[in-house]
């Protein structure tokens, strides 16, 4: 069951009663402080998509967090839930961000019609893409891969990806949940990195 949360910048006060922009999608840890964090950092409403029901729900390890995330029903079912909330915000949204379980629960929803709104969508280390090669998404979207993966070859499935014409790269060196301050994959330097291509997509939207 997905918990939704909707986060403001600090200093855009006049927009917290604002409909989200951004969608961002969480991986299995949820909506931790670092996820509530990394949002406050865009000069819009972000709407925080989670798993799990009852939050603040804290996972120390990377392996009580998936086994919970199972236990909400996975993949499947958060992808259905976040269907739900994609149609019911589909008039303000113009952006999307996916972590992990969260990416790949935004490709299985890129094809819906009520994608067709936004900008651009961003799809980090989805691992579940590599079943559902065959979606097309009705928004611009981006599909980023870690270079070090336990479960697949993330090298064929960006060539793969390339070839039926989306648009997906591999991060050389990087490990699955670079993204994450709680994962054993993070990297503080390729998060930087990427927090400042995300910053400057966005920055177009907050000063029209």
């Amino acid at each position: 069951m997905i918990v939704s949360a909707i986060v403001s910048a600090p200093t855009s006060a006049s927009t917290s009663a604002s409909p989200p922009v951004l969608l961002i999608v969480t991986d299995v840890f949820g909506n931790t402080p670092a996820m509530a964090s990394f949002a406050r950092h865009f000069p819009m409403p972000c709407l925080i998509a989670s798993p799990y029901t009852g939050e603040k729900t804290q996972y120390p390890a990377e392996a009580l967090a998936y086994h919970a995330f199972i236990a909400e029903g996975g993949v499947g079912a958060y992808a259905e839930h976040l269907s739900d909330l994609i149609e019911d915000y589909q008039s303000s949204l113009r952006y999307a961000v996916g972590f992990s379980a969260g990416a790949s629960a935004l490709w299985l929803n890129s094809a819906n019609p009520a994608m067709a709104n936004l900008q651009q969508a961003v799809l980090f280390y989805g691992s579940r893409i590599r079943d559902h090669r065959d979606v097309q998404p009705a928004c611009p979207t981006r599909l980023i891969f870690a270079e070090q993966e336990a479960a697949f070859e993330p090298t064929e499935l960006v060539s793969d990806l390339r070839q039926r014409g989306h648009d997906a790269e591999l991060v050389r060196g990087s490990k699955h949940g670079f993204m994450n301050p709680y994962s054993a994959g993070f990297c503080l330097k390729t998060q930087e990195r990427f927090m400042k291509e995300l910053f400057d997509l966005v920055q177009i939207s907050a000063a029209a």
